[in-house]
């Protein structure tokens, strides 16, 4: 038999494991020297350590997998030794970041649709923020749809209370879809101060660590430069603009990052974005200015699978965590 090459190796784990077919995990992590990788972690090795985002795990004796193999990078062999060596940086902040959760959309035949799902999947994603701990949720555009009944308004009510008691406070921008009874509870909500409307002004989070700002989607090429980012921040503070829009490149005819990068009159360091409903394609990446500086851009994807031939849609909500001035964006799976 073919003795099996192994090595040591060194990685910080950048996500959840998710499990394969066969039981094991599959793990994305980064190497000592920031190289992205995956790791395929054997069911026999489950009971070795908890693997934790943001941790750093020491492992001896993992098989190199070729890059032609199409095998994960890494993967463990037979006396592979695992040993958690680095904690997880406490994030200066961490928000949720959650959209299209559509509450109230009717039923077509035309679609995949997660209708009987869409309150659970909206309450799933309160559970993961108060989880998690986040200090907010962001929520980036149709948060309701063209109709939702009182009960279920009444459910999201109790439940944003809920997280404003434990602290957690919603900042919104509104979408494309709307309904009378929606507008009213996000009226109700702004003026009880449990919920956020952004706007080209900073919200503060984290004691300055993060400015947070907003545009609805009616805004236009047009009109950018009215409701661009604006006013004034710390200096230091990261720079998240939320907008329910598809940009170019992801969106042929929509307005370009170029655009929205020269409207502002803050530095952006980041979009967070809503409209598309795929999460495919939900990360644009990182997009450098004409200064060489990166920026980058995502999607959270709709909460349940509302697009047209979204079968096996997963959905999700994202933690982005912000320590030091970096931003971690983590996928956290919803019931499906």
């Amino acid at each position: 038999m073919e003795k099996v090459e192994t090595t040591d190796i060194t990685v910080r784990v950048l996500g959840p494991p998710k499990f394969d077919r066969h039981g094991n995990h599959e793990i994305p992590v980064e190497d000592a020297d920031e190289r992205l990788s995956d790791l395929r972690v054997w069911s026999k090795h489950h009971g070795q350590v908890e693997w934790r985002v943001g941790s750093t795990y020491e492992l001896e004796g993992v098989k190199r997998n070729p890059v032609e193999a199409n095998k994960a990078r890494h993967e463990t062999a037979a006396n592979t030794q695992i040993s958690r060596v680095g904690h997880p940086q406490t994030p200066e902040v961490s928000l949720l970041h959650v959209s299209d959760t559509h509450l109230g959309r009717p039923l077509t035949d035309k679609e995949h649709m997660g209708n009987a799902n869409q309150l659970e999947r909206f309450l799933d994603a309160i559970n993961l923020a108060v989880t998690s701990r986040v200090d907010a949720i962001l929520l980036t555009g149709d948060i309701f749809d063209d109709d939702i009944d009182e009960a279920t308004i009444q459910i999201v009510e109790e439940h944003v209370e809920l997280l404003a008691d434990a602290g957690i406070l919603v900042y919104y921008v509104r979408g494309h879809h709307g309904c009378d009874r929606g507008d009213a509870f996000l009226r109700s909500q702004t003026k009880a101060g449990r919920m956020i409307h952004l706007s080209n002004e900073p919200q503060l989070l984290g004691e300055g660590t993060l400015a947070l700002y907003g545009m609805d989607a009616d805004a236009s090429a047009d009109g950018l430069l009215e409701v661009a980012p604006a006013g004034d921040a710390p200096r230091n503070a990261y720079q998240i603009l939320a907008w329910h829009e598809a940009v170019d490149p992801i969106a042929r005819d929509g307005i370009s990052i170029g655009q929205l990068v020269e409207a502002s009159e803050v530095k952006l360091d980041a979009l967070a974005l809503g409209d598309l409903h795929k999460n495919k394609r939900a990360y644009i990446g990182d997009v450098y200015k004409a200064s060489g500086e990166r920026f980058r851009a995502f999607y959270a994807g709709a909460t349940t699978s509302i697009a047209r031939n979204s079968e096996g849609y997963e959905p999700a909500a994202w933690l982005l965590q912000i320590t030091g001035g970096t931003l971690e964006r983590y996928r956290l799976p919803l019931r499906p």
